[in-house]
């Protein structure tokens, strides 16, 4: 028989046990439903992985000294390393509360920072202007401020507890922000008056692609990193410096490691012991508790694959014990072995084919409701592929075997079967 009769035979046998096969392929659509939405997912986190890691810049490391750093060592390094490389220095934070018109504010955490910072992970929506090279050489009293946006589930900030019960307890910088346009206004901090020239907008937090780590857990502000030295010259003792370094590429990052460990120990002593963190390393992790995830989602899937091929298997010798005469009419009209084989095989495996396109609904139904993050969900053709493939095989491998004892009767067996 040509393949479109068998086809066309099967479909009419699907059909004619409306039943029958449902219940067949039924087992089959869940086990697809659940390798069609873990592929899926794991698709989508590997995408999130490699957004992240463009985000962060890739041959990313981050250096902690205990050291303060200054402008003629930045150039310094700077120097040392590839052109094209970017380098950050930012001052640990300080908590400091935040003064307009009388009105507190907030109280946040406050960075000075290199205009470089802005290299790494900027999903913010600036408006206004960045700290630039103009700032930190004149160490101009300029700060950009970040606020976040109203959320279903707000983010668990942690707060500076209010112990004055002289003072106005702080206000929430959203809220502040919304009533009053801060941009290009002074606010005092520290009793240092500062002239607000940028606002950034943080993301609301299912957009935002950065890696949980690497996302604010206290509402910061930026000033120029020689300004905050200045106001802060008590400090320097006490407070440690972060080195970022990104060379563009993960093969070059141990070079540059190794190149900001011979600066230090060249600036501090041989006894300088940097604190050094590769995020690729992290990448990596990230990478390794997606396969993970992944090998928990399949064992599932796998589960329901099988229950699902011995319902095929179950199924195939029903309907060959009720078709054992047409086999043997079929073999006594010429039909060979390996035409019944086939015969058989091609209907479990249009019986998978049925199966694998319900369960990649169900799948679909699946991610849309339980993915973090359906906006940015992308389907591959591959997971779609794979899916089919997986449940053809399936229906395939457990059809095999009846498929083949109905092949190998005989025709005058088979004709006086009742």
């Amino acid at each position: 028989m040509k393949l479109i009769d068998l086809l066309a035979t099967g479909w009419a046998e699907i059909r004619a046990h409306k039943m029958r096969s449902f219940l067949s392929f039924f087992a089959i659509a869940i086990g697809i439903a659940t390798f069609f939405y873990t592929l899926s997912i794991l698709s989508q986190r590997y995408r999130d992985i490699e957004r992240a890691v463009e985000l962060a810049g890739k041959g990313r490391l981050d250096v902690s000294t205990e050291h303060p750093l200054d402008t003629d060592q930045y150039q310094e390094l700077k120097n040392m390393l590839p052109e094209g490389t970017s380098l950050s220095f930012v001052t640990e934070d300080s908590f400091e509360r935040m003064y307009y018109k009388n009105n507190t504010i907030s109280s946040f955490l406050n960075y000075g920072v290199f205009p470089s910072w802005a290299d790494s992970n900027f999903v913010y929506r600036l408006e206004g202007r960045f700290i630039n090279y103009t700032d930190i050489e004149n160490k101009n009293r300029v700060i950009v401020l970040m606020v976040f946006p109203h959320e279903k589930e707000e983010r668990d900030f942690w707060k500076w507890s209010h112990h004055n019960s002289d003072e106005d307890p702080p206000q929430d910088i959203k809220d502040f922000t919304y009533r009053h346009n801060l941009l290009g206004q002074q606010v005092t901090m520290n009793d240092e008056s500062f002239t607000v020239v940028g606002i950034l907008h943080a993301p609301e937090t299912k957009d935002d692609p950065r890696f949980p780590e690497e996302k604010e857990r206290f509402v910061p502000t930026f000033i120029p990193h020689t300004t905050w030295y200045e106001i802060q010259p008590v400090w320097q003792e006490n407070f440690s410096e972060k080195i970022r370094v990104i060379t563009g590429d993960e093969r070059t990052v141990r070079q540059a490691a190794n190149t900001v460990t011979t600066f230090l120990r060249s600036q501090f002593g041989k006894n300088e012991k940097p604190e050094i963190k590769f995020f690729h390393e992290t990448a990596k992790a990230r990478t390794k508790e997606a396969r993970e995830d992944l090998n928990n989602m399949l064992f599932l899937g796998l589960i329901a694959m099988i229950a699902g091929g011995i319902g095929i298997m179950n199924v195939t010798m029903a309907v060959i014990f009720s078709r054992t005469k047409e086999i043997g009419i079929r073999r006594a009209l010429g039909a060979t072995r390996r035409d019944i084989l086939t015969q058989f095989l091609v209907e479990a495996m249009l019986l998978g084919f049925c199966g694998s396109i319900a369960g990649m609904v169900l799948g679909y139904g699946a991610v849309l409701h339980l993915a973090v993050n359906t906006k940015e969900m992308t389907f591959s053709w591959w997971v779609v592929v794979l899916s089919v493939l997986i449940a053809i095989s399936t229906s395939f491998i457990f059809a095999l075997y009846p498929a083949w004892k109905a092949s190998n009767l005989k025709p005058v067996d088979a004709l006086k079967y009742e």
